[in-house]
């Protein structure tokens, strides 16, 4: 079970006494697994005293950069300030991944940010490693994916971290798609030159 909207500690102790009670009553001795939609600031930054307790995370980055940055993203006249690549934001799922690894509580994250080919590699860099998108996205997030390098990722949100616009962290992940796109070419435009002449 995936609690929506949890800004406290207190919300989710309330909950899982609700989920115990009810469990209870039903006869089910060991309640099903709860964990917590990060999605307010509030949660991110309490992120380690909520890995004490939940079992698990997902980060809704839509919301949490909503929440995060006061832009209302449905909103034509404020929406393009809506960037899930901001520095805070980033900076905030590095505090839930840091404190899900510390207590061994899986991370996942949903949202356009993990749809996006240079969402995926800041959160790859980031540590994330279990996404959720609609299955019409699935194959060409896998694509997305597999072009990834972890390590060049990781290297990227180091510096993507040390930013303090947007914009910066947006220029550091497109500059290695355009050069994967560059080393790619060649190789593309060779295949189908020999399947052209075949």
């Amino acid at each position: 079970i995936l609690l929506p909207m949890v800004t406290s500690v207190g919300e989710f102790r309330a909950a899982r006494t609700h989920l115990t009670a009810v469990a209870a009553r039903l006869g089910i001795r060991t309640p099903p697994p709860l964990g917590v939609m990060i999605e307010v600031p509030s949660a991110a930054l309490l992120a380690d005293r909520f890995a004490e307790e939940v079992e698990f995370f997902s980060i809704g980055t839509n919301d949490l950069t909503q929440y995060a940055l006061a832009v209302d993203r449905a909103n034509p006249e404020v929406s393009s300030l809506f960037r899930a690549l901001h520095p805070a934001i980033l900076r905030m799922i590095k505090i839930v991944v840091a404190a899900g690894a510390a207590r061994g509580r899986p991370v996942a994250v949903c949202g356009e940010m993990a749809s996006e080919p240079i969402g995926i590699a800041a959160l790859v860099g980031l540590g994330i490693r279990e996404i959720s998108v609609t299955p019409v996205a699935i194959p060409g997030i896998k694509q997305n994916i597999s072009a990834v390098d972890a390590a060049r990722a990781a290297s990227q949100i180091g510096r993507a971290l040390e930013c303090d616009d947007p914009a910066e962290v947006e220029r550091i992940f497109r500059s290695r798609d355009e050069a994967e796109a560059r080393r790619v070419a060649p190789a593309r435009a060779a295949s189908e030159n020999r399947e052209g002449s075949a």
